[in-house]
């Protein structure tokens, strides 16, 4: 009897990991940086309020749910096993974050990340300190890390500066530094970041991930993600333009987990 339990048991175990071994979840991280109703600026990185708005209704309506960045990082598989997700997520830390996304997302009950660059805030056009601490204390939105210094170099000299063996540490100093600003406005742990203009080497992002206890990363590669609790390579994102309509956007998205 004892060994046919212990047999049982072993079976149990078996299908339990063959189960969690299979799960997964769709993904589809939106990239957002400007959100305005100044119809001027509209262009491949600006969208208006209304166009935010009816991009959540349209993928909560179905199916999708919102997480923000870590919450998925940290989740169970056996929880999202199946599920739809939908990670808003938003760069650089303009004000209009506060001013028309916030209200928003208070609005569906919705999260979102929010990756900012330390040296913008309090500037003009960008959240201020008061902003950053409580939308970070809403329950609703996680501050990521979006570099500092690093975010000021020219796209074209990136490449040139994270595949230099000497920059190694001062790139690695540069997110602790941006980490420490965004720690000591909102008292939260800074675990997730999204690297300016997609770009990073593989001992970059795994030097953060091993050594500053970051969950997760995304790029700017465009695409969706069959996630199964990987986070070792950055996550894809899907930049949100102006010119698209949410449908279509949804339909960029939704069909490639067809």
């Amino acid at each position: 009897m004892k060994r046919l339990t212990a047999l049982l048991t072993m079976c149990i175990m078996f299908t339990l990991t063959a189960v969690s071994a299979q799960a997964a979840a769709n993904v589809a991280a939106l990239m957002y940086h400007s959100v305005t109703s100044d119809e001027s600026r509209m262009d491949d990185y600006t969208v208006s309020p209304e166009q935010f708005e009816n991009d959540i209704k349209y993928f909560t309506e179905h199916g999708y749910i919102t997480l923000t960045a870590s919450e998925l990082a940290n989740e169970s598989m056996a929880n999202i096993d199946g599920r739809k997700i939908l990670l808003i997520t938003l760069d650089d830390g303009y004000e209009n974050f506060y001013t028309e996304v916030f209200p928003i997302l208070k609005k569906y009950n919705a999260k979102a990340t929010m990756f900012l660059i330390g040296s913008y805030i309090d500037r003009y056009g960008y959240v201020t300190q008061e902003q950053v601490y409580e939308m970070a204390h809403s329950g609703l939105v996680e501050i990521g890390n979006h570099t500092d210094n690093i975010h000021h170099a020219p796209v074209e000299h990136l490449k040139t500066i994270y595949n230099n063996p000497n920059c190694f540490y001062d790139i690695i100093d540069d997110i602790k530094n941006n980490n420490n600003i965004l720690k000591n406005i909102t008292g939260y742990d800074i675990t997730s970041i999204s690297w300016p203009y997609g770009y990073y080497t593989e001992s970059i992002d795994s030097a953060v991930k091993n050594n500053l206890g970051y969950k997760i990363s995304f790029s700017t590669q465009y695409g969706v993600n069959y996630f199964t609790g990987n986070t070792y390579t950055p996550l894809k994102r899907m930049n949100r333009e102006h010119s698209a309509t949410t449908e279509q956007v949804f339909e960029r998205a939704d069909s490639k987990f067809n």
